[in-house]
């Protein structure tokens, strides 16, 4: 039985399931019992190369400990800035109180965080 080429669409699915393999995906035995198709198991989770969408699988990139810790520090300065703003224009004392507890909330949390790592 002679293969049929694989449309455009199909070359790009295909090159998206090599590329998961390349990150360690393994292709399965069984097809798809959706469309018969191929499935590979990436992550612990089961993925079929003809009808489900490999590219966001591909895109997700794995985040570093650093990149995490530099995004929590950026959102924590600028909650920071925000609370800081409010708490200017604030005139209840109740709500003052709340503010700066949360401030110092803000603040443990920056002083825990691992320095940067980059040299100055």
């Amino acid at each position: 039985m002679a293969s049929r080429p694989l449309s455009g669409a199909g070359k790009d699915k295909m090159k998206l399931a090599v590329q998961l393999v390349r990150r360690g995906a393994t292709m399965l035995g069984e097809p798809c019992p959706k469309c018969g198709g191929i499935q590979v198991k990436y992550e612990g989770k089961v993925y079929c190369t003809s009808h489900e969408d490999l590219s966001s699988v591909i895109t997700s990139d794995r985040m570093s400990f650093d990149t995490v810790v530099a995004g929590m520090r950026e959102v924590l300065l600028s909650k920071l800035n925000e609370a800081s703003a409010s708490l200017g224009a604030e005139k209840d004392s109740a709500k003052q109180d709340q503010v700066v507890s949360l401030m110092a909330k803000y603040f443990e949390l920056l002083s825990k965080l691992p320095k940067d790592r980059q040299s100055p």
